[in-house]
């Protein structure tokens, strides 16, 4: 029989070699199972010592090691711990050249030891001095990529999750690595003495991970100005192999010197050295930007133009060795810089000035050089570089426009005085970013994840045209975008990119209008249903009107424009004939009569027409034969636009107006279900056709009683139509997407008519019942949340809606009777337990009867770990609020006396259930809603409800908790049950909740054998082992 070292040898050759992918997966499982053995550390160990093993073998070892490390450290003896840290450091060193991944691994779990083991543990002064002398004493050669390494990795492992370590181990390593970080940087400023760019690379990469871990703490200003690695970093910039590691280093040492928008007071030292030399870059990067826009220009491959500036420089440096010069004296202005290194100078330069925002926002002299370098980065030619300068000018924007932006609380005065001084920047800023939404001319030609960026980059453009609009005002703002359109329509060759660039433009700053009837954006109104039928024109056109309805609709209110409307109505129903732009025009022509629809009567006929027409096309159309070119979306936008005109008519006419609606859907509606059910020919084609089209007329059923806000004729026409609904659920009711469909249109029925639905309650408390029990669907629970909502309260409606309660709750929960079932049915879950919950917040009285408790805290307690995100949380507020005093208030004392004697009997399997979802049964984003819960229990039960907790901390094994750790949950819950009802100490439970929480999931072990513990068998096995 082979070694164990050779089965894994062979598992490890077949994953990476074997030709057969079934074989390959097998090893791959082997492979995961074995890693969870303990035979994994030693064996592990001694294929890393074997240097016949292939690379293959040495890095899933290596990265073996770091897992076990991480997560199963608690396997080892005390004994083996010294013997593990000595043969990771051997290793190390015998990895310290050619295997860099393996390496890495060996640091990652160096690092996940140092997680374990306190400072104590490995001598005086901790890892970095244990390291440093047990690294000294091996060459230089071998040591110094060692230790770069590990002084790169500790810093960025520190605080990381990934270790298995309780919650104030954690805290504390992060706390001794920052005592430690001074002794790293002197570490690192030694190895600047050492030649080669590469390891000055390293050193810079590894000074950027410690000061992003320590953020400035313990570190003094005036000694970083003048440390040697501060100007290893700033000296770095000039060097292109240290470029990238000398940006990052120089971002997080300006994120240090940075408070709230300010310098720092301690860290102005450092400021004045940094931030000239950051802003010295500028001639190199408009170099950069010059190249970048003779590519664009020539249009010449990247690739071939890129050679140009780099000949040049090579060409400088050799006449210069000629000369007898330094050929390290060529000019900055012919530095070799790409796209990339441009790309790290915008960095720093949008670091610098989001870092001292609130002090450029003052407007002193020496604050305003940043800004004229993101002006040169909101320049640059390419859309992904000129876009770090975005952040810049939002952070600038609202410092500028918020009245607490500043360190000091400012005047109205001041901050108009301060917006006056930055309006030139901005309205340079908008001068330079409104032509880069212009469709490019080989647009067509572009990839599609091409265009995808150019998309996501015309919206960057929009938001920060707001911004700009948000200081220069619309006015101003608005003459700027202007300009483009003014110059296309002075003579010459129409350009419809141009014009669609700066509509687009105009639509992304709608929300800074001018004021109504500005005369400005009258005459652009007016010229649009004159522009050329161009279908990305078109769109965009489109949604300009859209964006600026609400100030149509001010507009209108204010006496002006009134033979705008009939206009637009017009571009619009031209625009629903065009592919591309029907989706747009649909949109507007919706904003347009929802802003406008007091306004519209002159277009009603018009509207009505097009209501008509629409009415033969998507889903619902059986002819295919409409001009238009709508889909079932944009049919939805206009019969939505046609509902919320007939809202705005005299109320005698809105009945008229509801019917004109319903028609031309009813008709051929009623049509379909007279035509057999099965499968055959027939002039609508098949029964699955008939079917979607029957579905589509529904949807558009319902959108009609959504818009129209006239309750009392909804409610009329509901009643109306009803047997159709009744018999569309006769036809479809096996079909679980039919039927959601469907029973939309009374849910919308009922939110709209209101009081008003009182005549449709009858029929639906009869019908509901049956329908859920012969469906099974979650919508029939839904609309009956509806009919709770609205004649909940006022009580005269308590007998009936009891009923109708009492069947859907009893019939819903006999299919709830196990998690299993809560996990196969999460929709039908959820929806049960927020018609529960509505019931509790409208209707309480019908919710606390001896028939229905028990039904609800069992089915409750079947599913409490479920982990479908919105059917638990459905439960866990069911919960919550059963137990509230709040709700028990508006109830008769008798309901206390029965939720007790209904919850009292299942406390104790419901506090264990909280407790294993908060330690691993549950994700761990729903601790909120078991604090919740738990909280008001304790309120609730008292001294109680004490005993149930300590009854379930007390299974927690104290291999995932100690005793002590357990108590101080005990204590807290303590506290929190005697303080009374009143009283809120919610936040401190919340965090002893997290910090048992973690401390049970901090491993896979320690998860499972609290779930065991506090889990019946059944549900153990659906949970742990799902």
């Amino acid at each position: 029989m082979a070694s164990p070292q050779q089965q894994l040898l062979e598992a490890i050759n077949a994953l990476y070699h074997h030709p057969d992918e079934k074989v390959k997966k097998q090893a791959n499982q082997w492979l995961e199972d074995w890693q969870q053995t303990l035979d994994a550390w030693s064996v592990s160990d001694a294929v890393l010592h074997d240097a016949s093993a292939s690379m293959e073998a040495h890095y899933f070892t290596a990265q073996t090691l770091r897992t076990k490390v991480q997560r199963d450290f608690e396997e080892l003896p005390p004994g083996a711990v010294t013997s593990l840290r000595d043969s990771l450091i051997e290793m190390l060193l015998r990895y310290f050249k050619g295997a860099p991944p393996v390496r890495t691994q060996l640091c990652l779990a160096v690092a996940a030891l140092q997680a374990h083991l306190p400072a104590a543990q490995w001598g005086e002064g901790g890892v970095m001095n244990w390291l440093v002398q047990r690294l000294g004493t091996q060459s230089e050669d071998v040591a110094l990529p060692c230790m770069l390494e590990m002084l790169t990795v500790l810093p960025q492992e520190g605080g990381s999750y990934r270790p298995a370590v309780r919650p104030e181990r954690r805290k504390q390593m992060v706390e001794e690595l920052i005592a430690s970080a001074p002794q790293a940087l002197q570490v690192l400023s030694a190895c600047l003495n050492q030649h080669g760019e590469r390891l000055r690379e390293q050193v810079l990469e590894a000074f950027g991970s410690w000061l992003k871990l320590c953020g400035g703490a313990g570190l003094d200003g005036a000694t970083l100005a003048q440390h040697p690695l501060v100007i290893a970093s700033l000296e770095g910039l000039q060097a292109h192999e240290t470029f990238d590691a000398a940006v990052d280093a120089v971002v997080e040492l300006i994120f240090i010197t940075s408070s709230q928008g300010m310098p720092d007071q301690n860290m102005f030292p450092l400021v004045e050295v940094l931030v000239p030399r950051v802003l010295a870059l500028r001639p190199r990067f408009a170099v950069a930007a010059q190249r970048a826009q003779a590519i664009e220009v020539t249009g010449c491959p990247a690739q071939v133009l890129a050679l140009r500036p780099r000949f040049a420089v090579a060409a400088q440096r050799a006449q210069a060795i000629k000369d007898g010069k330094d050929e390290d004296a060529v000019e900055h202005g012919n530095f070799d810089d790409d796209d990339d290194t441009a790309k790290g100078m915008a960095r720093v330069f949008a670091e610098v000035g989001e870092a001292y925002t609130a002090l450029i926002a003052t407007g002193s002299m020496e604050a305003l050089k940043p800004v004229q370098a993101l002006l040169e980065v909101a320049a640059y030619p390419e859309d992904n570089i000129c876009a770090m300068s975005f952040n810049f000018w939002h952070r600038l924007a609202r410092h500028l426009t918020s009245e607490f932006s500043s360190a000091t609380e400012s005047s109205a005065d001041e901050r108009r005085q301060r917006q006056e001084l930055f309006v030139p920047t901005f309205e340079k800023l908008v001068a330079l970013i409104r032509g880069r939404v212009r469709f490019p001319d080989n647009y067509d030609k572009w990839h599609h994840d091409e265009k995808a960026d150019f998309k996501r980059s015309r919206y960057a453009v929009g938001d920060t045209l707001q911004d700009a609009a948000a200081v220069l005002g619309a006015d101003r703002t608005l003459r700027l975008l202007l300009e483009p359109l003014q110059s296309v329509s002075a003579g010459g060759q129409f350009d419809w990119r141009t014009a669609e660039a700066a509509l687009y433009c105009i639509r992304a700053v709608h929300k800074s209008t001018p004021n109504a009837g500005d005369a400005m954006l009258l005459s652009l109104f007016a010229s649009l249903p004159q522009l050329p039928q161009i279908a990305p024109l078109q769109y965009t056109a489109a949604m300009t009107v859209a964006g600026y309805a609400d100030w149509l609709a001010a507009t209108l209110r204010a006496g002006h424009g009134q033979d705008i409307i009939p206009q637009l109505l017009q571009m619009l129903t031209q625009g629903l004939t065009g592919k591309e732009s029907a989706g747009a025009a649909a949109v507007a022509l919706r904003h347009i009569c929802d802003a406008c629809a007091q306004h519209m009567g002159v277009c009603l006929e018009a509207l009505m027409q097009l209501y008509q027409r629409v009415q033969s096309c998507g889903t619902a159309s059986t002819t295919g034969s409409s001009d238009l070119a709508t889909t079932e979306a944009d049919v939805q936008q206009v019969i939505e636009a046609a509902g919320l005109v007939v809202s705005a008519l005299p109320a005698d006419q809105r009945r008229a107006g509801l019917q004109a609606l319903l028609m031309p859907i009813l008709q051929p509606l009623e049509a379909m279900l007279q035509q057999p059910s099965a499968n055959g020919s027939s002039t609508a084609g098949t029964a699955s056709q008939r079917q979607e089209v029957s579905l589509a007329l529904v949807e558009r059923l319902t959108t009609v009683f959504k818009t129209v806000s006239d309750p009392h004729a909804v409610a009329e026409a509901y009643m109306r139509v009803m047997p159709l609904i009744n018999a569309m659920f006769g036809r479809y009711g096996n079909d679980a997407r039919a039927v959601e469909t469907i029973s939309r249109a009374p849910r919308y029925a009922l939110r709209t008519a209101g009081k008003a639905s009182g005549p449709m309650v009858n029929p639906l408390l009869e019908a509901l019942p049956q329908q859920f029990a012969a469906m099974r669907h979650s919508s029939f629970l839904y609309v009956a949340s509806e009919l709770i909502k609205i004649f909940g309260q006022d009580g005269t409606h308590d007998a009936p809606l009891g009923q109708l309660f009492e069947r859907l709750m009893t019939e819903s929960c006999a299919g709830l009777r196990s998690l299993r079932d809560f996990n196969e049915h999460p929709d039908i879950a959820d929806d049960t337990f927020l018609l529960a919950a509505r019931a509790l917040n409208y209707c309480p009285r019908i919710v606390y009867t001896p028939q229905l408790l028990p039904v609800l805290l069992d089915t409750s307690a079947a599913g409490i770990l479920v982990q479908h995100r919105d059917a638990c949380i459905s439960v866990f507020t069911f919960l919550t609020r059963l137990l509230d005093p709040a709700t028990l208030a508006s109830c008769a004392a008798e309901a206390a006396v029965q939720l007790q004697a209904a919850f009292l009997p299942r406390a104790p399997l419901l506090m264990s259930l909280l407790l294993a979802g908060a330690t691993g049964g549950l994700p761990h984003a729903r601790n909120q809603e078991i604090c919740n819960l738990l909280f008001v229990l304790l309120k609730v039960t008292g001294s109680q409800g004490l005993q149930l907790l300590a009854g379930a901390v007390s299974c927690i094994p104290d291999e995932a908790a100690t005793a002590a750790d357990r108590m101080e949950l005990l204590q807290v819950a303590n506290v929190t049950a005697s303080l009374g009802p009143g009283a809120d100490n919610l936040g401190k439970l919340e965090d002893a909740i997290d910090e048992l929480s973690e401390l049970c999931r901090r491993h896979k072990r320690a998860r499972e054998a609290v779930q065991r513990a506090l889990l019946p068998a059944e549900l153990y096995e659906q949970t742990v082992r799902r």
